[in-house]
């Protein structure tokens, strides 16, 4: 941190002749955030150095590209400001910086460098650290963690276990499935928007791309934790319990996708690539819109595919592929219909 207000304070000099440069040390700050999150998720991954070689060159790649891409648009405010770079640029050229577009390129990345650093957390014990468990497990490891363990009882729940004559550990996995779930939504806003940047250009195919992406990214985010409890056997099994697991996944991402209406805070929607991208987020303006297209048809989406995709994860690692596939392909179908007519 010291080194970025050091590099920032210098810039300011050299082009203004005098120290300054606060709000670009803030904007500045959610990015070293999101690098050192990752690298740290990273690191835990790793079971080598050449595997943290091999990891840590993707996320400086990645990240680099979600840094300075879309600040190369400096002719489209809405989605040159999903780097924080752009708010350093503008306060370099003496540009004024409103409150909301400070909080659109800022927000995300600091939200997923929290979600990057908890993952890590995750791991960060010994059984993971010194385990030469596949990347895959240790991915399925972080997600499984807050996830309470099946007929066993802890904090609130023993407590309640003395009163109520049931086991509510089946609630809390409910309610830890949809923190999961919302919790990964900063993750999944912040690869959005990096692919709205980079095909932003393309053209009309770029709509369809990026729905691709969303439908991709969506389900993934929707279903990996279930899929994890799962293999670790946190859950019982039968179809009934794997709907409402997708019913506990389907509405958390629901609600916590309603990040994206910081999009409207830039105008990012009024791009056709950003409509539908970050359609989640958006009113679409008139009332019945607002209740079908915002309200009633991304719940139902949400809620049927995440249950699709647990159904799959109960039945095993090709059945969960097999699931989360469908989903996918449910989503796109979706996207491709309700969306595009609305874009």
């Amino acid at each position: 941190m010291a080194v970025e207000v050091a590099i920032i304070a210098a810039l300011f000099v050299l082009v203004n002749g005098q120290v300054g440069g606060p709000i670009s040390v803030l904007a500045v700050t959610p990015l070293v955030l999101l690098f050192l999150g990752a690298t740290f998720l990273g690191a835990m991954f790793a079971r080598s150095f050449k595997e943290l070689t091999f990891v840590t060159v993707t996320i400086t790649v990645t990240l680099t590209s979600y840094a300075f891409v879309p600040a190369i648009f400096t002719d489209v405010g809405s989605v040159a400001l999903i780097s924080p770079l752009t708010l350093v640029v503008r306060e370099l050229q003496g540009e004024a910086i409103t409150v909301a577009e400070f909080v659109f390129s800022t927000t995300p990345p600091l939200l997923c460098s929290g979600v990057f650093f908890g993952l890590g957390a995750g791991l960060y014990r010994e059984e993971d650290m010194f385990d030469q468990r596949s990347l895959r497990g240790r991915v399925l490891d972080a997600l499984v963690g807050p996830i309470p363990l099946r007929g066993k009882s802890g904090g609130v729940t023993a407590r309640l276990d003395r009163v109520l004559p049931v086991d509510v550990t089946p609630l809390r996995q409910y309610l830890a499935v949809g923190g999961l779930t919302a919790a990964l939504i900063p993750f999944v806003f912040v690869v959005q928007l990096l692919a709205i940047a980079l095909l932003f250009a393309l053209g009309e195919i770029s709509i369809v791309l990026i729905l691709v992406v969303v439908a991709v990214v969506e389900e993934l985010a929707k279903s990996l934790h279930i899929y994890a409890g799962y293999t670790h056997q946190r859950f019982a099994g039968g179809r009934r319990r794997a709907v409402l697991l997708g019913v506990a996944s389907g509405v958390g991402f629901f609600l916590a996708e309603k990040i994206a209406l910081l999009a409207q805070l830039v105008g990012l929607p009024e791009l056709a690539v950003g409509e539908a991208g970050l359609q989640g987020g958006i009113i679409p303006g008139p009332p019945v819109l607002t209740v079908l297209l915002f309200l009633l048809a991304p719940l139902a989406l949400h809620v049927v595919t995440a249950s699709i995709s647990a159904i799959g994860a109960s039945r095993g690692k090709r059945a969960y592929v097999a699931g989360v596939g469908l989903a996918m392909v449910v989503h796109l179908a979706y996207n491709l219909t309700v969306v595009v007519s609305v874009v």
